[in-house]
């Protein structure tokens, strides 16, 4: 997977994980900010649930906040674990 593909499949994985509370048009009026939305920490650790799931790559929940803030900094996490991707 290329990393614009594992981006759109976070972002879409995010959607989910917000179980109703967040929007794709929400994140990118948001600049993809997932803080920005209210995204709760329930959320977070879901999303983190998912990616392990379906990409396969353990993410340390306790990593520095920064690491969760936007879809592009989860991707950037997930690229750096070494997962395959083609970048």
């Amino acid at each position: 997977m290329d990393s614009s593909a594992l981006r759109t499949k976070i972002l879409d994985l995010a959607v989910a994980a917000g179980d109703g509370s967040v929007t794709a048009d929400e994140l990118a009026g948001a600049n993809y900010s997932l803080r920005d939305v209210g995204y709760s920490s329930l959320s977070y650790m879901r999303l983190i649930d998912s990616i392990e799931n379906e990409v396969g790559v353990y993410l340390d929940p306790e990593a520095a906040i920064e690491h969760y803030e936007t879809i592009d900094s989860v991707t950037a996490l997930v690229v750096a674990s070494g997962t395959g991707t083609d970048a």
